[in-house]
């Protein structure tokens, strides 16, 4: 499947620019030359090592909140970790503040993970914004994928314009990466994850969220970039199936279009990984020597039979996936399977989609293989589309609606207009909203009978 990627914000720049560097020197490009980023914070372009500079586009580097003096405080929206959008690592840290006239030169980058100001930069730098996406063809590619950490305001705010956008110009699906904040960050950016799942399940035609809680264990760096790493192999195993130059022959073939119409309910989608490492037995002289003259030699035995695929495909819906969730409530799933041609048998096809559907309670499954021919393992890979029963996004919302109701509280006490006719911080904020505003009669507890925002109903495209 050909993808254009739109890396928003420093976490989607790092994984959008993972995913470039996993092509090189591969024969399974699905995004070459198609690639943009965009940020509020040049200094993160830096650590991109595979996007090229003139794919790099710096949004709102001549507002004047965005280029601003440094505060000398905190604004509590430095806790984000570096799998996260990371606005604070650019745009909210403190510095330390500089007496006398040298207070206005220090300055930092960024929106301070203000949504509101990422959609405010974005919509001004819209012909900025356009003139770059002239640079991707998508009539080369099958779908658009925009790559944002869900709890800054870079990723929430850009993010959001960039997807009104690309639906508006493209035919093509347009399908959501976004990265979901783990418990140890701030309540701010809950609130601000959660404004971002409202806004863009409706919008886009799939998201795909990631939990950090899960994939970001621990707080050392090594630890999220080995987790962006299995991000990407998660990804790559999904969009880049099929994609191989002069790839084997494949007995159950499998197209982008089974993709997007596993995707086509929209919702939430979810992903799960397995491999199973193939033993390489040495060739001996005399069978290599008959070989070489073109004698006939034994096929090696398949390592792989049905009961194994089996238990690699129970490994994969099993696995930790991109978001857990309750893979019962899945509307559609995909099932691909990688490896050596002689060890993807379709009675192991079978057995697995058995084995799914009695997984997830759903009889719509697709499925199909990818024949490597020098690979050493055999892969499976499970697409979960339009699932509902995940606990960490009912986690966020609740903090996102205490979040709320302590600052609707605090502008309560502190900006009640003298005038009743007269609106308040808060009205104003809602009228100025860029459809991810929240409101705790529409966000209460989970007791309520009508479904949370994310759990939308399908939808055929």
């Amino acid at each position: 499947m050909k993808l254009s990627l739109f890396g928003v914000g420093n976490a989607g720049t790092r994984i959008v620019d993972q995913l470039v560097g996993g092509e090189h020197g591969t024969d399974q490009p699905f995004a070459t030359k198609n690639v943009l980023a965009f940020n509020t914070t040049p200094s993160a372009f830096e650590t991109a090592d595979h996007i090229p500079e003139d794919r790099q586009v710096v949004v709102g580097d001549t507002h004047p909140e965005v280029v601003a003096p440094e505060p000398s405080v905190d604004d509590g929206d430095s806790s984000a970790s570096p799998t996260g959008d990371g606005e604070a690592a650019g745009d909210s840290e403190a510095a330390e503040e500089p007496a006398g006239d040298e207070r206005e030169t220090v300055r930092r980058e960024g929106v301070a993970g203000d949504p509101e100001l990422g959609v405010e930069v974005a919509e001004d730098d819209l012909p900025e914004i356009r003139r770059a996406l002239d640079q991707v063809d998508d009539t080369e590619v099958d779908a658009a994928v925009i790559v944002a950490g869900l709890g800054g305001g870079t990723g929430c705010g850009v993010g959001a314009v960039l997807l009104e956008e690309l639906k508006a110009i493209y035919e093509i699906p347009v399908y959501v990466l976004g990265v979901l904040p783990s418990s140890e960050e701030s309540d701010q950016r809950a609130w601000t994850a959660a404004r971002a799942v409202r806004t863009f399940v409706p919008l886009a035609d799939a998201v795909f969220p990631i939990d950090n809680e899960v994939w970001s264990a621990g707080s050392a760096a090594v630890g999220y970039e080995a987790a962006n790493s299995a991000i990407a192999t998660r990804l790559s195993s999904l969009f880049a199936a099929g994609e191989r130059e002069d790839q084997a022959l494949s007995e159950i073939r499998m197209d982008p279009n089974d993709m997007m119409r596993t995707l086509a309910v929209g919702g939430i989608a979810t992903l799960g990984y397995a491999e199973t490492e193939l033993s390489i037995e040495s060739e001996g002289w005399f069978a290599r020597l008959r070989r070489l003259l073109g004698f006939d030699t034994a096929e090696p035995e398949p390592q792989t039979d049905a009961k194994s695929i089996k238990q690699l495909v129970k490994r994969a819906v099993g696995s930790t996936l991109t978001l857990p969730c309750d893979v019962s409530t899945a509307d559609r799933v995909l099932l691909i399977l990688s490896g050596p041609p002689g060890e993807l048998s379709r009675k192991g096809f079978e057995t697995g989609r058995k084995l799914l559907e009695d997984e997830t309670g759903t009889v719509e499954i697709l499925a199909g293989d990818e024949p490597l021919t020098d690979a050493s393992t055999v892969t499976a890979t499970v697409l979960l589309s339009n699932v509902t029963g995940v606990p960490r996004l009912e986690a966020i919302q609740e903090r996102a609606v205490a979040f709320q109701r302590q600052q609707d509280a605090g502008s309560t006490e502190t900006t009640r207009p003298a005038d009743d006719d007269q609106p308040n911080v808060t009205d104003q904020s809602a009228a100025n909203d860029h459809g991810f505003d929240f409101e705790d009669n529409n966000l209460g507890d989970s007791s309520d009978d009508e479904p949370s925002e994310w759990e939308t109903e399908p939808q055929e495209q």
